[in-house]
């Protein structure tokens, strides 16, 4: 277990804020009784841990052959996000859950019957990390929790899938990836969109195919109406389930939101930005929350591309999109599960166009749906990360296709993850340093060292 004296969460620290400590009171009697008895009417299977295969799988599209040995997964977090993962987990082939880690009673009870009957419930995500039978670990945590579990569970040898934001703190971050490259066991991060067939078919649709020209600007936003907040059965677990509201748990809505959409500035451009500056309020939310429910950020990046980023709780017309302006055209990716491209006037004939369908953008201008499947004999879009899809993946969201790659790939053929700590660390340096600069009310200059681990 760690013995990293910077970043380390003991049991006691892990529940002492009063409000947390005030929900693990009230509860611990009645999840000693949901344990107990989630036992009593099961027996776990008999582990057999997973050994590695010399065939090597291409990313993101293998299915396991029957004949392999199970993975073995611990989950640790089963919240709202937690239960998003483990619902398409389990139906992974090969996979077995064999531990969940809650400390909220219901989250717990939950992500027990969605694993299944072989499952064993834990209230200490230590104790999971002591099970030889484990071979990986998936954490869907709130924030502050990210680093020290990550890294009790990397020197624990199990390899890590963590939901994003990486961590806290950019500190926090860089010890993470420290830790990997130490325990030479994988580290994951949680921007699904690596995964997505049509980001990764935009991606090359603009640097590859060049169709938008020269890149000169980006906007990107992620609007809703809603609080944020989660209806909570007893006050004296407000904290507990509203973490994201809170400063000593959160990061906001740059780490919670803008955190994917920053992740896809980042590799599309295949750069890191070169100054941040922002403003951000609680100006509409007034319910005791402590971080900002809006924020705009302008982000420069090299060769004078700017990046402009909203995120609003008070009005869900425009949804969530990254665009993409170049000087022959613009990509728009909508939703997470939809791309267009729109030429500009003077932009010359795609070869692909008969084969793509139309839609309608702003003042009437047709645009041109891309679809992964349409462009085939350019031998394009049905691929990611270099490698071929298999079939039915443009079946599968990006939430599936991730969790099959770390469980085929990272876990079973010990390849490096598409979107590892390095990745995950420079993103979570890019919202963290917004955050700074919004609330100090200046503009940050990167520096090349500020990236670097």
């Amino acid at each position: 277990m760690s013995e990293d004296k910077n970043i380390r969460v003991s049991r006691r620290e892990f529940l002492r804020d009063s409000a947390w400590a005030a929900a693990a009171a009230a509860f611990a009697s009645a999840l000693q009784e949901r344990l107990e008895a989630q036992q009593k009417k099961t027996q776990p299977a008999k582990p057999q841990p997973a050994r590695p295969t010399t065939q090597q799988r291409p990313a993101t599209t293998a299915q396991p052959a029957r004949n392999l040995p199970p993975v073995n997964i611990g989950f640790i977090g089963t919240g709202t996000q937690g239960q998003t993962l483990l619902q398409r987990l389990v139906r992974i082939p090969g996979v077995r859950v064999l531990a969940v880690c809650d400390i909220y009673p219901s989250h717990l009870a939950r992500g027990l019957r969605m694993a299944g009957p072989q499952a064993k419930g834990y209230e200490d995500y230590r104790q999971v990390l002591d099970r030889k039978d484990i071979d990986a670990v998936i954490i869907a945590t709130p924030l502050h929790l990210h680093a020290p579990m990550t890294i009790d569970a990397l020197q624990a040898g199990k390899h890590v899938f963590c939901e994003k934001t990486m961590a806290y703190s950019v500190e926090d971050a860089r010890r993470m990836v420290q830790v990997s490259r130490e325990t030479g066991k994988h580290l994951q991060i949680g921007h699904q969109r690596h995964y997505s067939p049509i980001y990764a078919h935009a991606r090359e649709m603009m640097v590859e195919q060049e169709v938008i020209g020269k890149l000169v600007h980006v906007r990107a936003w992620w609007h809703r109406n809603n609080s944020w907040r989660r209806p909570v059965p007893d006050k004296k677990y407000e904290e507990l389930l509203n973490w994201r509201l809170y400063r000593k748990y959160s990061q906001g809505l740059m780490a919670e939101l803008a955190s994917h959409q920053i992740d896809v500035v980042n590799w599309f451009m295949d750069a890191t930005p070169i100054s941040v500056m922002g403003m951000g309020g609680i100006d509409y939310w007034k319910d005791g929350r402590e971080v900002w429910d809006n924020v705009e950020v302008i982000y420069e990046y090299p060769n004078g591309v700017k990046v402009v980023y909203t995120s609003i709780l008070s009005n869900q017309y425009d949804g969530y999109a990254e665009q993409f302006m170049g000087d022959k055209g613009t990509l728009l990716l909508t939703n997470e599960k939809d791309g267009f491209l729109f030429k500009e006037p003077t932009a010359e004939e795609l070869g692909w166009e008969e084969h793509a369908k139309k839609t309608t953008g702003k003042g009437g201008t047709t645009g041109l749906v891309l679809d992964v499947t349409a462009t085939k004999k350019k031998g394009t879009g049905a691929v990611i990360g270099g490698q071929k899809m298999a079939a039915g993946y443009e079946l599968k969201d990006a939430y599936v296709l991730e969790l099959e790659s770390f469980v085929n790939d990272v876990v079973r053929n010990g390849q490096k993850p598409l979107c590892d700590a390095e990745v995950g660390f420079k993103t979570a340096v890019a919202v963290l340093m917004a955050n700074q600069a919004i609330e100090q009310g200046i503009k940050i200059n990167f520096t090349p060292e500020m990236f670097q681990v």
